[in-house]
């Protein structure tokens, strides 16, 4: 199983945020989950936590990811 960042869209109540969370795909690159909170640069070195930010910075490369749409997806596919 491999996962990377994505920025998850979500609207609640009218308001929309936009997120950092980890995205897990199965072995033919369908999404299976994703963390339930966002995520926030870590790392035990100040290099270590530089690194997690500039990865977490490539989520921007990627299209957008709608919570919504995720959720009702992968309801569908049980």
């Amino acid at each position: 199983m491999s996962w990377n960042y994505r920025i998850i869209r979500r609207q609640f109540k009218g308001h929309v945020s936009y997120q950092v969370h980890e995205v897990y795909y199965r072995s033919d690159g369908m999404i299976e989950r994703w963390t339930e909170n966002p995520i926030n640069p870590a790392g035990e070195t100040p290099e270590e936590l530089k690194q997690d930010f500039s990865r977490q910075l490539l989520a921007f490369e990627s299209p957008i990811l709608d919570y919504d749409q995720l959720s009702r997806e992968l309801d569908e596919k049980g």
